[in-house]
């Protein structure tokens, strides 16, 4: 029988966190973090999982900051899609639709963020197949379920192992905005089929009300916690969301990011969601950056390695988010309108490809709109829209003055030599004034058929394409 101080020297074994059961085995699972959308996927949407996303980056770019060889657009993650590893002592990285870490430490794991309800039992298989250690804490960086959707299967492998629930730790707000998805399930559900391109039919019934997984303790602006020895910093931020939490392991010298960062450009502004906040994100990128961590793990997308490519990838980005909103403040304040801003207002020429700045889901145009929004109000600076009167009679009217063969035909001449979007407008007219008229359908369809070929932005390619479905129910 051992002895009272073997047994505690076994006990401190089993916790160790060195003691990996497949200790420097990876998992292959394909394209994981595809770092484009998640960044507010929060509300229900379901993107690929990790197993089955398809890969993004084909080839490894050079340097942060380079672009890839042959490309000046760039919209590849930095390096080849990664697989779950071990990306510092005792750091397990699960790169899914978002990611998960797991810090294992001598009293458990200390876990951040659970990735989607669809991904949860998946990634605690993989985490079972290299660590029996109990779930100590679980931390979420923010409320979208991306992030906080899988907790349930970790609180479940808790419970059938015999462990202590895990205590789960958010910023205060995090509440609110469970309870804001509880009461908008149906809107969320009908912006979503827009923004990710799943589509609905036409008067569908809200879903049945959400469930979530709560945080058990909450904090304000910054507290830390200790396990096993270390500490972990949480330090709250306004950006994508105004729950955000990124966590500095100080010992470890590493950051996990949240969506602070999520490898395109940020996802201000979102057409869909909720106010956003560019200078906030700005400053939650600089203070991670102060820390000089050797390591950051992002909310979606790789791993970045070394101190000097974390401080270009944080700093690039708060450069870029700090221009575009001194641009529109200063605008504003000159009197200038929305529209006259969108026009004009221009990232830093020198970042804009950054591979890790592409608008592959976040636009700059939109981070416009989202300091507009923050800073002013609905009003456009056309009086007339003031109290405006129905597009449909807008419509009617310039329809009845220019006729109907005219405004398609001059649709079409601008077809022809490329100006999709003024072509848009003048069949929107056609399509509201006759809404069974057949050749403004058919034109319609095209025309934004044509768009999303050729658009980059995910966003904006699902709404065209959303355009699409509408035009040929109306076909039909």
């Amino acid at each position: 029988m051992p002895s009272s101080s073997e047994e505690r020297e076994l006990l401190r074994q089993r916790l160790s966190r060195r003691r990996l059961l497949k200790a420097g085995a990876v998992a292959a699972i394909g394209a994981a973090g595809i770092g484009l959308a998640a960044c507010g996927e929060e509300e229900g949407a379901a993107p690929p999982t990790a197993a089955t996303a398809p890969a993004v980056a084909t080839a490894s770019p050079g340097p942060i900051g380079s672009p890839a060889p042959g490309s000046s657009s760039i919209v590849s993650l930095a390096g080849n899609p990664q697989a779950i590893a071990e990306v510092a002592p005792g750091t397990l990285f699960f790169p899914y639709f978002g990611n998960v870490i797991a810090f294992l430490t001598d009293d458990g794991i200390v876990l951040v963020d659970t990735s989607l309800a669809s991904n949860g039992e998946q990634i605690v298989q993989e985490l079972r197949k290299r660590t029996d250690l109990p779930i100590n804490t679980i931390i979420y960086t923010h409320g979208h379920l991306d992030h906080v959707g899988g907790t349930e299967y970790f609180l479940k492998d808790a419970d059938e192992r015999g462990y202590e629930r895990p205590r789960i730790i958010g910023h205060r707000r995090i509440a609110d905005r469970l309870r804001r998805y509880e009461r908008m399930a149906g809107w969320i559900k009908f912006i979503n089929s827009i923004q990710f391109g799943v589509p609905i039919e036409p008067g569908f019934e809200p879903p049945p009300t959400p469930s979530f997984v709560y945080p058990d303790v909450t904090y304000d602006e910054r507290t830390s916690i200790e396990v096993g020895g270390e500490t972990f910093e949480l330090i709250h931020g306004m950006g994508e969301t105004d729950d955000h939490t990124w966590v500095w392991a100080p010992q470890r010298n590493l950051v996990c990011a949240g969506d602070f960062f999520i490898w395109a450009c940020p996802n201000v502004g979102n057409p869909f969601k909720v106010q956003r906040y560019a200078e906030g994100w700005a400053d939650g990128l600089e203070a991670i950056a102060a820390q000089r961590p050797a390591l950051l793990l992002p909310g979606h997308g790789p791993v970045i390695e070394s101190e000097a490519q974390v401080q270009t990838a944080c700093l690039d980005t708060a450069r870029y988010l700090r221009s575009i909103a001194e641009q529109v403040v200063e605008r504003m304040n000159r009197g200038q309108w929305l529209e006259q801003i969108l026009r004009e207002v221009e990232p830093p020429a020198d970042l804009v490809d950054r591979p890790y700045l592409q608008p592959i889901y976040g636009h700059p145009k939109f981070i416009v709109q989202g300091v507009w929004r923050q800073y002013g109000g609905w009003y456009d600076g056309d009086p007339a829209d003031f109290f405006p009167a129905p597009t449909a009679g807008q419509s009617a009217e310039i329809v009845k003055l220019a006729g109907v063969q005219s405004i398609l035909a001059r649709a079409r001449d601008l077809q022809t030599v490329g100006d999709l979007t003024l072509a848009c407008h003048l069949v929107d007219w056609v399509r509201k004034a006759e809404p069974e008229n057949r050749d403004a359908w058919q034109l319609w369809r095209d025309l934004f058929q044509a768009r999303a070929d050729k658009e980059v932005n995910m966003m904006a390619r699902n709404t065209f394409r959303g355009a699409v479905r509408e035009a040929e129910r109306h076909l039909a």
